[in-house]
């Protein structure tokens, strides 16, 4: 956040025991705090529903600043106030029954000081001779104000709330990265851990649970994903989806029954900007250059129109009010960015022999000599050039005095990306000689090199509609929307190989220690050189996939808001659609054919590659198909591929709940209980003796589950608060998971990172998960709520939990890894979050912003191989350790800040083998971000920044306890220059 002097700070005041879910409140998206955000109930006005309704206050005598935090706290009001603006100002004591306003009044009368009240957004206190001059203070409408608002909205929201939440405002300055996008600002919460693609968070898992698990919403409303293949997972891709339409984004992990039960994770919900969280006309604009640091393989592959570093985005933000009394608003976003990432990536399989150097299949034979070798080495190259455009629009509605608020809000945001991978594997026979446990030589038995090229377009689009109603206790919300998204993919592939023969590779590393076995030399190079190659796999694929999700909610509260007292009842109902359509056309043509000409010898070495790279030069996406030929069996097996591919899914889930509150002075209690109806349909195709039919098999199913859940929350003294919660919640099979029989991926970027190709198939026997969530946290709030620490233990039990079992082996030099979801019979998780922030620290002379958390989580799952049960000791996607962090340096001096942000996500198992040595996991990633800005003319500002700076690799890593890394790419860093334009 820039800010334009150290006396320039707004200190937000805010209530001990609840803030009015109003300073929350959008007119496309009011959000609520507690439970009644979570059921999408509005609170009304700060000056209609609670500024007017009277209190009875108890204000001590003492400093006006003190006085004003206690009045803040007792009436659940924000109260803005720069600690200058207060110092060496006593006041007497105060005590009776009044509103708000009229405590104010009597606090402030004499003081030289007044209050004005801020839209939606409680009061703030200026100077009485500041009213009607142009001062050097801060406005309610500056950007910095603006940005200060959101900080404090995030803190109050889990202030406030009867559940457990955390939340991240939109920040143009503090969110880094020219991508900025939900994903890159969610990983600095506690329990939060990235899945990356590139160097950036794609997904983000939240306590060890599958992204698949967490259920994402955009003001309440279910977000379509169609998966990174077009295949169908629930998992919503947040890489693409820019922080700039929200105003701040909260993250559900604790659940009453007015929330979505179809979450075991967490509930994100981002909260649309509002154009009355300005007072005026608001624009901003942000033009930046990228610089991508690694060039590796573009222009050395033969291709043209793959840039090798530039790249370049635009962000805007404007937002205004108009007619009579400023009810309405609108506010549009804009959103354009090219970048090209270019990045070598190393990976190899591994191989075990006995103590007479006979090859065996595992190390738990008692004769393994108790080192490994590798199987084969491979490297492969990848240039890809990314276009995202796109933007979102609302238009608001919020007559005065009426207690009614409307909107409607659209986005569409699109994901463009071209990439050519080239690939070269060495396979190495199961014999070995010299053998240590850290090197050794080994024969090669074939090389393979391959190219393959991905063309495809994914868009990402809503259409929302929000209806408020509120007056005296009574709240209602309606909200009706569809999102949908596209993917369309065209991918050709090209490979050669051959046969050396009595070629031997060196080979060193230590894939126990993080560093995988690489071939050093080869005793023979001309065998490369002057080797005859032979075409293999030439083959097709086009993808196409949709799908939408209709939603209709309608969400009831009666005397639910956070200063409610006595008894009060929230109920509602939700109507959710779900249709998906999967189709896929391969084209697989005859091999065999001499391409030696085709080989392209380089001079090119890839990064930790000692051997100089071939490149197969042939241009995929332009090459003469029709020159090949097909056979009948080649046909036959193309038509299969295709026809076992595609399905449908259609699924309708049908909610209601009702939910009991009984607050008293310093506790809420909160029992309720949903009700989750599903019925689904889904299409498969069948086949008999290897021939698929040419209908779908339609299978129907359905389940029905209550929700019970029960919470506490007690407010100490102190400034401390207890939440307490026991919730029942499940987690639905994704549709692939169900209705695909079996689909085939060669060259793309989904998790595992180390086989070239995987072969996933369907279970349509799975059984949804079920979980028992416990969860307590103990928040303490200090620094005038600038300052927060905060201890959550959670534990969930989990039945029927989803995995893949997953096999890794060798096929004609290509590895593969096989996939087919499995319910196991049951898995536990546990773990501590530990948080800290503090948004005003003075240290010798400066203000730093900090924050910190820390997760340690600890888990197990029973399952099946098929023959035996195994355990293991972590469930898919959960690491043992995550650390966050985050710190800013306010610079007066140049008007501007410094800025670093640090992540810590252990390693985690994305897949468990049929055999625990055949698990596979993402390696332990710590990513460091840098980023300076400063402003050099009135409402324009330059920012500098460094993605990566901390040059991080990212390995996938194999075996019993994901001891040994088989596989690592590398992208170097990413250097980005802002030009910001800000008008208020």
């Amino acid at each position: 956040m820039r800010r334009n002097s150290l006396k320039r700070y707004w200190f937000c005041h805010t209530a001990l025991r609840g803030l009015l879910p109003v300073l929350l409140c959008t007119a496309a998206s009011v959000c609520m705090s507690g439970a009644t955000h979570a059921a999408g109930v509005s609170s009304g006005t700060a000056e209609g529903a609670s500024s007017q309704s009277q209190y009875s206050l108890q204000i001590p005598a003492g400093s006006m600043a003190k006085a004003l935090n206690a009045l803040s706290v007792q009436t659940h009001q924000t109260i803005l106030f720069s600690p200058q603006s207060t110092s060496h100002i006593n006041v007497g004591g105060m005590k009776g029954r009044m509103t708000p306003t009229e405590a104010l009044q009597r606090l402030l009368s004499g003081s030289g000081l007044k209050a004005e009240i801020v839209p939606g957004a409680g009061f703030t206190i200026k100077k009485a001779s500041a009213i009607g001059k142009k001062s050097a203070e801060i406005k309610a409408n500056d950007v910095e104000t603006i940005f200060s608002f959101a900080h404090r909205k995030v803190k109050s929201e889990k202030r406030t709330s009867n559940v457990i939440v955390d939340s991240i405002a939109y920040d143009p300055f503090e969110n880094l990265g020219g991508n900025s996008s939900i994903a890159s600002s969610l990983i600095l919460l506690p329990g939060v851990a990235a899945i990356y693609n590139g160097d950036e968070p794609r997904y983000v898992s939240l306590r060890g649970i599958s992204p698949d698990l967490n259920h994402t919403t955009v003001d309440g409303l279910t977000m379509a994903s169609i998966g990174e293949t077009g295949s169908g997972t629930r998992r919503v891709n947040l890489q693409d989806t820019p922080v700039e339409m929200t105003s701040h984004t909260n993250i559900y992990k604790s659940f009453t029954a007015e929330q979505s039960g179809d979450a075991i994770g967490g509930v994100i919900d981002m909260i649309p900007m509002s154009a009355f969280d300005h007072k005026g006309l608001y624009a901003y604009l942000d033009g930046y250059g990228i610089a991508s640091l690694y060039g590796g393989a573009a222009g050395q592959n033969g291709l043209s129109g793959y840039p090798k570093h530039m790249g370049a985005g635009e962000k805007a933000v404007i937002s205004g009010r108009f007619g009579k009394n400023k009810e309405f608003g609108i506010i549009i976003s804009s959103r354009y960015q090219n970048r090209v990432t270019n990045q070598t990536g190393t990976s190899g399989g591994l191989q075990y022999f006995d103590t007479a150097g006979k090859s065996i299949s595992e190390p738990s034979s008692a004769k393994w000599n108790g080192m490994v070798a590798p199987s084969s080495y491979g490297s492969s190259e990848y240039a890809n050039s990314v276009t995202t455009l796109g933007g979102s629009g609302k238009i608001e509605w919020r007559p005065v005095n009426t207690g009614l608020t409307a909107s409607i809000m659209g986005w569409t945001y699109r994901r463009q990306e071209h990439q050519v991978g080239d690939w070269d594997a060495y396979n190495l026979k199961n014999s070995v000689t010299n053998q240590t446990p850290t090197s050794g030589t080994e024969q090669v038995n074939s090389i393979y090199v391959r190219r393959i090229q991905n063309t495809y377009s994914r868009s990402s689009n809503g259409l929302i509609g929000h209806v408020d109603w509120t007056r005296g206790k009574h709240d209602l919300v309606v909200r009706g929307g569809y999102t949908w998204e596209d993917y369309d993919n065209y991918q050709p592939l090209e490979r050669m190989r051959t046969y050396p023969s009595s070629l031997y590779a060196n080979y060193a590393g230590d894939p126990k220690n993080g560093k995988m076995f690489r071939i050093t030399s080869l005793s023979d190079p001309s065998q490369v050189q002057n080797a005859k190659w032979s075409a293999y796999q030439m083959q097709q694929q086009w993808r196409k996939s949709t799908e939408g999700i209709p939603t209709v909610r309608a969400d009831y509260g009666y005397n639910v808001r956070p200063n409610s007292r006595g008894f009060g009842v929230a109920a509602g109902f939700e109507w959710r659609g779900f249709n998906i359509k999967f189709d896929e056309k391969d084209k697989i043509w005859n091999n065999g054919f001499d391409v030696t000409s085709d080989a392209m010898y380089s001079n090119y070495y890839p990064w930790k590659w000692s051997i100089p790279f071939v490149f197969m030069n042939v241009n995929g996406l332009k090459y003469d198909w029709s020159s090949l030929s097909q056979s009948k069996s080649n046909a036959a097996t193309s038509l299969y591929n295709s026809r076992m591919s595609d399905y449908r899914y259609r699924e309708d889930v049908t909610d209601g709940y009702v939910s009991l509150h009984y607050a008293l002075p310093h506790t809420v209690f909160i029992a309720g209980v949903r009700v989750d109806n599903v019925d689904y349909t889904s299409w498969s195709p069948t086949s008999s003796n290897n021939i698929a039919s040419e209908g779908f098999t339609r299978r129907n199913g359905n389940y029905i589950n209550p929700l019970p859940s029960f919470d506490i929350v007690h407010h100490f003294p102190w400034n401390v608060n207890l939440h307490a919660s026991y919730s029942r919640s499940i987690g639905r099979p994704t549709p692939s998971n169900i209705a695909q029989a079996e689909k085939i991926s060669c060259g793309t970027d989904d998790d595992s990172g180390v086989a070239s190709c995987s072969i996933s198939s369907g279970n349509p026997n799975l059984k949804p998960r079920k979980a028992h969530n416990f969860d307590v946290a103990v928040d303490k709030y200090f620094d005038h709520g600038n300052g927060m620490v905060s201890a959550t233990f959670f534990n969930k039990i989990i039945k029927d939990d989803i995995y893949n079992l997953t096999n890794i082996y060798m096929q004609d030099g290509e590895i593969f890894q096989s996939s087919t979801p499995m319910n196991a019979s049951g898995s536990i998780l546990r773990g501590v979050e530990f948080s800290a922030l503090d948004r005003s620290i003075h240290l010798l002379g400066q203000v730093f912003d900090l924050s910190m958390n820390a997760t340690w989580m600890q888990g197990h799952m029973h399952y099946s191989n098929g023959t035996t049960m195994l355990r293991s000791d972590h469930l898919i996607y959960q690491p043992d350790v995550l650390v966050n962090g985050a710190v800013t340096w306010h610079i007066p001096a140049i008007k501007g800040a410094l800025r670093a942000t640090a992540n810590y996500n252990g390693k985690f198992l994305t897949g468990l083998g049929s055999t625990r040595d055949e698990n596979t996991g993402q390696g332990s990633v710590f990513m460091l971000n840098m980023a300076l800005w400063h402003q050099v003319y009135k409402n324009v500002s330059f920012k500098y920044e460094v993605q990566n700076l901390s040059n991080t690799h990212f390995n996938n890593v194999i075996g019993s306890k994901l001891q040994y890394t088989n596989n690592t790419n590398y992208l170097g860093r990413g250097v980005y220059f802002h030009v910001i334009l800000d008008y208020k």
